[in-house]
């Protein structure tokens, strides 16, 4: 641990703690705003001094829970609901008889004095179920013909099919909150994604005025795209709950619930056709998908051909398949993980044919310089030399290497934002957007910091409130690209005011003055103190806002290399190591960008190895609507990651959320076809399709 030394407002200085920069990622230093600031709501979370929604236990609560359906297609035929309304501290059931189409599905709800009695209620509750028949899987819902023929002037086609599992959202904060409806007043605590959808979204069902309630989402549990799109089914309950009780209430789903009914990744095949010269040119073919959107009509689509690698003429199309099972939300980079998996496998797959490393293949295919850049980087830091070619090995363990690309937009600048200069010298950095786990408090304290030439120290950030600037949902990565150039431009304005204030006492000229590292200077020659200059303020300070910024230049390009080991006797795969190369224009903070890409790498890991929605094809019930049989990846299964961070021509600030968990299953995937030889092309890559594969079989 070292420690950065910042002035306090007494004159004195203080002890900010930091930690020491990574000694395995040094090419990562002097490459953002600040290298080594520590999250600033770190102690509070470690503490558990941060409060989310899910710990506002309020007094006087009503508790609520919906009542669900429990096969993929059934009709509530008949309610007796006699025995859980004796259940002592139960006081509201509604439930009404209804076709159901998914497990999960709500009929009702039944609400009560605490959590316990609504879980009685719930037992004792009789409900007459007639099950209708399933269907659980895109196969049922579409004819899925094997391609065939060949391509015209190539000298070798790939015919191949891929396919990837449903992945259901698992924040470590289920879906909900809390609403206090007061008469004429109400708070409510969200978990989610958007702090000024979830206030525009209540309509009639809180019966108050925007300006009449507050949205408080100061910390979140995490999201990944379904805690966008307003306050959701479990938010407007407790609202109708909390307004007709004049209490406050309390609706979480649980974890099951949260596996079968807020969302998913949804299901997908790809079919592919596609043809090659020898020299690695490409000459066009077919590609079509399938995505499987459960009940919903649509949101299944699959970002193939990426666009990142030249492959001609594509003919592609597309098709949502629905079935009895809930329906995809919006999940990190959607449809793009599912489409990386079978465009780099298929890549493989082609450069095997052609007799070409793949690396080659991809470099040679690869749309722009960057991209070539980032793979020789990141082939010499996995040891590619090293990669043997592809099932040339017999030994028991066999190791693989992969890799695949990434690509993101980038939104405008844009949002509301405040920066206060106090008399006292401490400074506020204001806007209502969330933070669902990124950082968004501690790039907003460093925008701020780094903008006026101050110590991280001086500056409170203020988040998470309906009643501050407003500004974006978290999703699409536009969080960072959006409100940190507006940010900035906001506390460039308040400095600019300080200054003047400054010059104005001297008579001097304004812009012979600046700040740095908490200093006033003119014209290089300190002339006061932080605290000395803030003095000079009126009593109510001076204030900056914005709602834009400079955009900058660079974009969110990444290249990632895996290397695996396999067990041949077992099938398992072991991930060993992986380098995640990203750009995301002028990084704000190191150790929040580091992470947020390692985040990502974790989250492709555990979609190609493990995740998987497992629905009984008898009655459409998910069998594993928990975290025994619902894996995800854990600490035993971790490799050594390296997040990379790519400067060269970046100056913006640009997205980094979707594009680290873009490349890592097909990478993943490529790196498994190299050591065992043949392509496994349905995730998640699990000990029997491995098997079936050594067994000379595509898996």
């Amino acid at each position: 641990m070292k420690t950065d030394v910042a002035p306090t407002l007494d004159g004195g200085s203080a002890q900010i703690p930091t930690d020491m920069p990574t000694a395995n990622r040094p090419m990562n230093m002097g490459q953002s705003m600040n290298d080594n600031a520590s999250r600033l709501d770190g102690i509070a979370k470690i503490t558990g001094a941060a409060k989310y929604s899910s710990d506002m236990l309020l007094p006087n609560a009503v508790y609520a829970r919906f009542v669900r359906c429990p096969f993929g297609a059934a009709s509530l035929a008949g309610v007796d609901d006699a025995a859980a309304k004796k259940v002592p501290g139960i006081i509201d059931i509604e439930v009404v008889p209804k076709d159901c189409t998914y497990h999960g599905q709500p009929v009702g709800h039944i609400a009560g004095d605490s959590p316990i009695a609504v879980n009685r209620a719930l037992k004792a509750l009789r409900l007459q179920w007639k099950k209708q028949p399933v269907k659980v899987s895109i196969a049922e819902g579409a004819a899925i013909d094997p391609p065939q023929g060949e391509i015209d002037g190539a000298d070798a086609t790939l015919l191949a099919v891929y396919s990837t599992p449903v992945q259901t959202h698992s924040s470590l904060e289920t879906h909900g909150g809390v609403v206090d409806h007061r008469g004429d007043k109400a708070t409510v605590y969200a978990s989610t994604q958007g702090t000024f959808s979830v206030r525009d979204g209540f309509g009639d069902a809180i019966g108050l005025k925007n300006a009449d309630f507050e949205v408080v989402c100061e910390y979140v549990g995490g999201g990944f795209g379904s805690k966008l799109g307003g306050p959701g089914k479990e938010l407007i309950l407790a609202a109708k709950l909390s307004r007709k009780f004049n209490r406050p209430a309390y609706v979480m789903c649980n974890r099951a619930e949260e596996h079968l009914d807020t969302g998913n990744r949804p299901s997908s095949v790809t079919k592919v056709k596609l043809g090659f010269k020898k020299d690695g040119t490409c000459a066009g073919g077919e590609i079509r998908t399938y995505g499987g959107v459960g009940v919903a009509k649509g949101g299944g689509g699959v970002s193939i051909p990426s666009g990142r690698y030249t492959l001609g003429t594509i003919d592609k199309k597309h098709e949502d398949v629905s079935f009895n099972a809930g329906g995809p939300r919006a999940f990190r980079a959607p449809g793009h993980p599912q489409a990386a998996f079978a465009e780099e496998l298929a890549l493989d797959e082609i450069a095997a044919k052609i007799g070409m490393d793949p690396l080659d293949l991809k470099r040679k295919l690869a749309r722009d310089d960057v991209y070539r850049a980032m793979m020789d980087e990141g082939a010499k830091l996995i040891g590619w030399k090293d990669r043997k070619a592809n099932g040339s090995q017999k030994s028991v363990l066999r190791t693989g290497y992969g890799m695949g690309t990434a690509g993101w937009g980038s939104a405008p600048p844009g949002g509301n934002a405040e920066v206060v200069i106090h008399p006292d010298g401490s400074v506020e950095s204001r806007t209502g957007t969330q933070d669902i786990g990124t950082g968004q408090r501690t790039t907003m304290g460093i925008c701020t910091a780094d903008a006026i030439g101050i110590p991280l120290g001086l500056v409170t950030v203020r988040i998470g409130r309906s009643t501050l600037p407003p500004g974006p949902g978290s999703g699409g990565s536009v969080t960072s690209p959006t409100t940190a150039p507006t940010m900035m431009a906001a506390a460039t304005q308040a400095r600019t005011k300080l200054l003047e204030a400054v010059a104005k006492q001297s008579g001097e000229n304004a812009a012979d003055f600046a700040v740095q590292d908490g200093v006033v200077l003119r014209r290089g020659e300190r002339v006061l103190g932080w605290k000395e200059a803030c003095a000079l303020l009126p009593a109510d300070g001076v204030s900056g806002t914005a709602d834009t910024g400079d955009r900058g230049k660079g974009d969110s390009q990444g290249v990632q290399f895996v290397k695996v080991v396999v067990d041949c006797e077992t099938g398992i795969v072991y991930p060993k190591h992986v380098i995640a190369i990203q750009s995301c224009g002028r990084v704000i903070c190191r150790k929040t960008a580091e992470s947020q890409i390692i985040g990502g790498v974790i989250q492709g890991l555990s979609y190609g190895l493990f995740e998987n929605r497992i629905l009984d094809r008898n009655v459409g019930a998910m069998v594993n609507a928990n975290f025994e049989w619902y894996k995800i990846l854990g600490p035993g299964d971790m490799p050594h990651i390296e997040p990379v961070l790519w400067a060269r021509g970046q100056t913006g600030v640009k997205a980094l959320g979707e594009p680290p968990t873009i490349p890592t299953a097909g990478a993943l995937a490529c790196a498994v076809f190299n050591a065992v030889g043949v392509p496994v092309r349905h995730l998640p890559l699990t000990p029997d399709k491995v098997l079936v594969a050594l067994e000379g079989g595509k898996a």
